[in-house]
């Protein structure tokens, strides 16, 4: 392998990670807001533990929305080329199969396996989403 084909390969995967990391951090900032607005939402409802229930559902909510902001801001900002409706489509897809695979796949049995899994999945499959290439779509 050359060297130009290395270092090619090196900005590619540190895009991929980036990409990554940026969508989770603006993830964790839209479910942490979604959290106190749920928690504000439901304060004293439900037995005293409205806010508990508020804020995870914030959080379930908030998190793939701000995944796909990030998703959305990095390649505005960097100018990376992707397809944006496929990162918002993996972001989406990453938290519906998360929380919907939790009771089939016992993982609602360990909360810090399913929460894990909540966290990677959206941006995980968000990123991998924005970069595939439609080639069938071109007509190159």
């Amino acid at each position: 392998m050359a060297q130009g084909e290395s270092g090619q390969t090196a900005r590619k995967w540190a895009s991929y990670f980036g990409m990554f990391l940026s969508a989770s951090v603006t993830g964790f900032i839209f479910g942490l807001i979604g959290a106190f607005i749920g928690a504000a939402m439901f304060r004293g409802e439900l037995f005293g533990f409205g806010d508990l229930a508020g804020a995870l559902a914030g959080i379930i909510i908030g998190y793939p929305i701000g995944v796909i902001a990030g998703i959305f801001l990095v390649s505005r900002v960097a100018r990376y080329r992707g397809s944006v409706a496929l990162g918002f489509t993996g972001s989406i897809l990453g938290g519906v199969l998360t929380m919907g695979l939790a009771e089939p796949l016992n993982l609602n049995i360990n909360a810090n396996l399913l929460f894990a899994l909540f966290f990677i999945a959206p941006p995980l499959l968000g990123t991998i989403g924005f970069h595939l290439k439609l080639k069938w779509l071109r007509e190159d």
